[in-house]
């Protein structure tokens, strides 16, 4: 009687107890998928042979989608080890994934890509120089942003084929505006709609905000 009353006693204690686990991780988790903002966001880091760009996209707080934009490693080598990654992400939640082996370059540039977009989907970026890119009016333009302590100290412009005498004084205002209001939704200038456009989407590709 004692020993089948011992047993049922454990086993209550070990069902609170998976219980309890169980209610912590789900709010963890929900804590975490609560912080970061829906959208698509980019990360780029380096790989083995140069840049590396992912997309991870967030719905609902979760990872729902994570492609890999561009990379210039081995193809044979890097994209089965990419494929497996993109699954881990999604199915982990998380870019603390495992390294694919054989392919530890990749599988390092992707880890860091992955959790950079991350960091813009939290908006916890860490100090430091973002580059973005968007289509302007004629082609792409390209911005380097600087965070420092959680915002936005600078943008410039680093390259655009619009046509200057529009562009450029669009895109002075345009840079101050943005720093003033922590922000890439500014005020479109007048007469340089696709211009500002650009500019204003190469700031959220570069820090997600």
């Amino acid at each position: 009687m004692l020993t089948h009353r011992f047993r049922r006693n454990v086993s209550l204690v070990m069902f609170i107890a998976l219980m309890l686990t169980t209610a912590v991780f789900w709010s963890m988790t929900s804590a975490t998928n609560a912080s970061m903002r829906d959208g698509v966001f980019t990360g780029r880091a380096q790989g083995f042979n140069g840049e590396m760009v992912i997309a991870v996209t967030i719905a609902d707080g979760s990872i729902t989608a994570v492609e890999v934009v561009s990379h210039n490693d081995t193809p044979f080598i890097a994209d089965p080890a990419l494929e497996t990654l993109t699954n881990a992400v999604v199915q982990s939640q998380s870019a603390e994934v495992d390294t694919v082996s054989g392919a530890t370059y990749t599988s390092q540039g992707f880890k860091a890509a992955a959790q950079q977009a991350l960091d813009k989907a939290s908006g916890n970026l860490p100090d430091g120089e973002y580059i973005g890119s968007a289509d302007g009016f004629n082609g792409p333009i390209t911005v380097s942003v600087t965070m420092g302590g959680g915002a936005i100290t600078a943008v410039e412009v680093t390259d655009h084929n619009d046509t200057p005498f529009i562009a450029d004084g669009a895109i002075e205002t345009l840079t101050k505006a943005i720093v003033a209001n922590q922000s890439s939704e500014v005020d479109v200038v007048s007469g340089a709609t696709y211009t500002s456009r650009g500019v204003m989407n190469a700031v959220k590709d570069a820090v997600g905000m």
